[in-house]
């Protein structure tokens, strides 16, 4: 890293602008990367994201037997095609957007000699509500309705076959996963980064209640408080009492337990502290829920989110405050869920308005 810094210098005139004229393809994209593309907190989920983009792109390069310095006009028009053929909406989207900045970047910094940004076609503009594999000509809701969310939700405990000892540490781990998912509406990156200590016991003695919530990092490392629902709760201690029954590093106290909420039990022994569950963990073990319940190929962890913000909205929650439980930087992003709210839910509500007539 440090040769890396020292080669950067060499590309810094004397009034601070970058020049990378000249330089090699390696530096260029290293810099590219560090300026342009992570100098923002970003999820592990979407960093791996940029990354395939960029080798998507390098890979087409070296079959072109051209460096990334001789990209020219018919290189681009070129690979869009490529990316046409090759790519689903949504990820030619992002390719063509990763596209655009790094012509950008190379061209305001010297690396290309004129500005190839008028032959990108502007990406798409895809609504993410809808799923890009539906069949042509129908528009899909990635969300689920509440029968079928639980459905896969006790699929996941189904997933676990194996007769170790940790197996009911699995099982319960597998149903609190599906009700964080379908009550709290987290993103998949978000769940399997959550520790012991993010989880907020509130005991209101005025009233005699206790609450509990997750109070946490979110996407962009961006705090967020999400309430916990009454069955999550009892899932999470259900899980918290099979990991110390199974495993003698664990107490029931969880409180400033830094440690992980949903662990890996691969590779582990007894006497060690667990590894947290990654990303692909849990997509992989929703896809194997999804076919225990012969539900919708196409489900993934992100679905549930979807489906958490609408049932919101349906049963009137305020929109500012949906906003905020979802951990949505723009309340534009929250306004998108309401067309995904079906025909009963619109005509019920236009059912209250009285015109006078």
């Amino acid at each position: 890293m440090a040769n890396k810094a020292i080669e950067f210098n060499k590309y810094i005139e004397q009034d601070g602008r970058l020049n990378f004229k000249g330089a090699p393809d390696e530096i260029f994209i290293e810099a590219f990367k560090k300026i342009k593309l992570f100098s923002k907190p970003l999820s592990e989920h979407t960093v791996k994201a940029y990354n395939d983009d960029l080798d998507s792109l390098m890979r087409f390069i070296l079959e072109k037997d051209i460096l990334l310095s001789e990209v020219n006009v018919i290189t681009i028009q070129e690979y869009q095609v490529y990316l046409a053929n090759n790519f689903a909406t949504r990820s030619l989207a992002r390719k063509i957007g990763i596209l655009k900045r790094l012509v950008s970047f190379g061209y305001s910094t010297g690396f290309y000699g004129f500005s190839m940004l008028e032959y990108i076609d502007k990406p798409k503009n895809v609504k993410f509500l809808t799923s890009e594999t539906a069949e042509k000509g129908k528009n899909e809701r990635r969300r689920l309705d509440l029968e079928d969310a639980l459905i896969i939700i006790d699929a996941l405990e189904k997933v676990v076959i194996t007769k170790k000892s940790y197996r009911d540490v699995l099982i319960k781990r597998n149903k609190l996963i599906g009700f964080i998912l379908l009550t709290a509406g987290l993103r998949a990156s978000e769940i399997v980064k959550l520790k012991w200590s993010d989880i907020l016991i509130h005991r209101d003695r005025r009233n005699d209640t206790v609450s509990f919530a997750l109070d946490f990092n979110g996407k962009g490392n961006k705090p967020r408080k999400v309430p916990l629902y009454e069955k999550a709760v009892e899932a999470l201690y259900a899980y918290r009492n099979s990991l110390c029954t199974t495993y003698s590093l664990y107490t029931e106290d969880f409180r400033g337990d830094d440690r992980p909420i949903f662990v890996s039990t691969s590779r582990t022994s007894y006497k060690e502290d667990m590894p947290h569950m990654s990303y692909d963990a849990l997509y992989k073990l929703m896809k194997k829920a999804v076919r225990i319940a012969e539900a919708n190929e196409r489900v993934t962890p992100h679905w549930f989110r979807h489906t958490f913000v609408t049932q919101l909205l349906e049963q009137d929650v305020p929109l500012a405050i949906v906003k905020d439980l979802a951990g949505h930087s723009d309340i534009a992003t929250t306004n998108l869920y309401i067309e995904s709210m079906n025909d009963d839910v619109v005509n019920r509500e236009y059912s209250k308005v009285d015109f006078g007539i």
